[in-house]
């Protein structure tokens, strides 16, 4: 019997026990979760990316039972406001943007015909985006005799939750406790590692200390095993990304839940606005070199414009980067322990139940485990990466300069890889990214289409004639009402909590 034991709870120590107990044989693994009733988690992560339903169903959770007891919303994307002009807003929403034409992919035709004659803004040729704007739901529908040639809109209806991260954690925390999770509530006072330097043990304050073959640490930015006993270099981006705090808050909500999350630029940073069933989830993420603690809150206590607040302004430090081993040894970092993102693109939570289950397929596939451990640091790298150049193309692509904050952000330095992509779009409206990449080319396309970041050429398989324009102008719009159409049958978001 091996025993593996999870420090911290919180988001990312739940989801990794579930993930943990749901896939390991409990006839080889003993799994025991540790944590501090004295360590208050962060719990400000509370809108996610499409994957997450994966996790839903491999639990196999009821996903409106689960939706009800997290107090969650469903959401179709992230609504940027004032991101490259104050006053301009787009989403970079779910899924598949239109449909390819002929042999040209749609992000290709769009920007083509967007140049040559104005189209119809990117959004609405997104269903997930028309959906979002219409504030209303319902999960993909596949036609069960699709006609070949034929294009589905509500096929293409990928979706995600927001919720209260307290709520999924005490959710998880069942969840695990029902599966015969080892809990123990106390605080490590120490760690004792072998000759070899592998972990060994953690002692706690009021039990017994406790020995492991294997440890997950999701002890928060802290990570009292990854980085103070084994310590493991962090590589921060701070360079790239600028902000470096966050102010917090909750607010009632007195309107129904919309489908999506809102960022919404600021003088020195941007704020985040997540609706869920009884309240919003508010905060500011700030550049401490442009405002003061004071400032910020001042801003963002104005920004929610008389919202009734639930909870006090809490202010949170942080250092985007990344864990560079964040399996080292017999350890290995989820959540904040490993790395810490803007919450920007919501992708924390997905990192954390991604890598909980890289890591139980690899303890389960008895393969060497160095070759484990380099394959998992090599993944986690590239996704980390290929995430903190997203982020970066939203700050350094803007068009304001109506503060030091945004002008700055417009000549900032950005990294090879960043400026590669921008190249490559530029020249040809395209960007050849990793197979696996986690945000495809239709994630890029609106962004950079909704920051005014246009190619100087499109490159296109063959020139254009005169008619075939006036075709694609046909084509254009029947699949702009086509997608209206078929979205407007879709019930209320509020409605859909009560089919």
């Amino acid at each position: 019997m091996k025993n593996i034991i999870i420090i911290g709870g919180g988001t990312a120590g739940w989801i990794s026990a579930s993930v943990l107990l749901k896939g390991l044989p409990k006839s080889e693994y003993k799994i025991t979760l540790i944590e501090s009733p004295n360590i208050p988690t962060v719990g400000v992560g509370e809108a996610t990316i499409p994957p997450i339903v994966n996790l839903v169903n491999y639990l196999g959770l009821n996903e409106k039972d689960f939706i009800h007891q997290i107090d969650g919303s469903f959401k179709y994307g992230i609504q940027f406001e004032n991101w490259s002009e104050v006053g301009h807003s787009y989403m970079h929403a779910f899924g598949k943007v239109g449909t390819e034409y002929t042999d040209i992919p749609f992000g290709k035709l769009w920007l083509a015909y967007n140049k040559q004659f104005n189209s119809k803004p990117l959004n609405n040729f997104s269903p997930c985006a028309v959906a979002a704007y219409k504030e209303v739901f319902n999960p993909p529908i596949i036609p069960k005799f699709p006609k070949p040639g034929y294009y589905y809109p509500l096929s293409n209806l990928f979706y995600a939750y927001q919720f209260d991260a307290g709520l999924l954690a005490d959710f998880l925390k069942k969840y695990a406790i029902k599966h015969g999770i080892n809990f123990i509530s106390d605080t490590v006072s120490s760690v004792q590692n072998k000759d070899n330097g592998d972990l060994q043990r953690v002692n706690l304050t009021n039990h017994d200390s406790i020995s492991g073959d294997f440890f997950v640490d999701c002890s928060g930015s802290k990570g009292i095993l990854i980085k103070d006993n084994l310590q493991c270099e962090y590589e921060s981006w701070e360079k790239y990304l600028p902000c470096d705090k966050a102010i917090v808050a909750q607010t009632k909500s007195f309107e129904p839940p919309f489908p999506f999350t809102k960022s919404i630029a600021m003088n020195a940073g941007w704020r985040w606005k997540i609706p869920l069933q009884s309240r919003h989830g508010n905060g500011y993420v700030y550049s401490s070199k442009y405002l003061s603690d004071e400032q910020a809150r001042i801003e963002f206590i104005n920004s929610l414009q008389g919202e009734e607040l639930i909870t006090q302004p809490r202010t949170i430090k942080f250092n985007t980067g990344i864990v560079k081993t964040p399996w080292y040894k017999n350890c290995v970092a989820l959540g904040l322990s490993s790395s810490f993102f803007e919450p920007l693109e919501s992708t924390s939570i997905h990192l954390s139940h991604k890598y909980a289950l890289v890591l139980m397929n690899s303890l389960k596939s008895g393969n060497d485990i160095q070759h484990e451990t380099k394959i998992f640091n090599q993944r986690f790298r590239h996704d980390a990466l290929t995430i903190r150049d997203f982020l970066i193309a939203h700050y350094c692509t803007t068009k304001r300069r109506d503060s030091s904050f945004w002008s700055d952000c417009a000549k900032m330095d950005i990294p090879t890889s960043l400026k590669a992509y921008l190249k490559e779009f530029k020249n040809t409206g395209y960007i050849n990214l990793p197979s696996d990449s986690l945000f495809p080319y239709e994630s890029w396309l609106q962004v950079l289409a909704g920051q005014h970041y246009y190619p100087t050429n499109v490159d296109l398989p063959r020139e254009m004639t005169t008619s075939e324009w006036q075709d694609i102008k046909l084509f254009m719009d029947s699949l702009n009402d086509g997608i209206n159409h078929e979205v407007g049958k879709l019930p209320n978001h509020k409605d859909y909590f009560k089919l």
